[in-house]
């Protein structure tokens, strides 16, 4: 627990980074294609690439305006989810590598559940506060949604 309090980057990219590659975290993760967050119900949703492409899964997520200031950012190389554990993890480039975000999330199909989300710009998780928090396409573009999560060296 030590280390994990030494640990005190951030992560930080663009959407188009989430989709990049890196090792597996968990047992059977499927690649995240697309990742939003809605305002109105407070959930963030994670299309999943996976059987028909109607598979997603969702987080509760606290929404809110003047996002944080951030030090010390490191990439994430990869965004999966896994129906069979329930969690999303996003692997992050610090140290050996071997360092994630992870967090839980309902998996069920049929995305058309959700309404009005809006796409996320940049992706940040936070070793010392235990929370992620994501930028979003909205507004004067200063809007956030910020979840709990546990970050952990694999």
């Amino acid at each position: 627990m030590n280390s994990m309090k030494r640990f005190s980057a951030l992560v930080a990219i663009t959407a188009s980074l989430v989709l990049g590659s890196a090792s597996a975290a968990s047992a059977d993760p499927v690649d995240v294609t697309a990742l939003k967050c809605d305002g109105d119900t407070y959930t963030c949703t994670a299309n999943l690439r996976f059987g028909d492409g109607d598979w997603v899964a969702q987080w509760d997520t606290d929404v809110y305006h003047d996002r944080l200031a951030l030090k010390n950012p490191v990439a994430v190389t990869r965004l999966r989810c896994d129906g069979d554990t329930y969690k999303c993890t996003a692997n992050l480039r610090f140290g050996d590598g071997r360092w994630v975000a992870q967090w839980d999330a309902e998996v069920f199909h049929d995305r058309m559940m959700v309404q009005d989300p809006v796409d996320v710009t940049a992706l940040r998780c936070d070793g010392d506060t235990y929370r992620c928090t994501a930028d979003l396409r909205f507004g004067d573009g200063r809007w956030v949604a910020e979840w709990a999560a546990r970050v952990f060296h694999n």
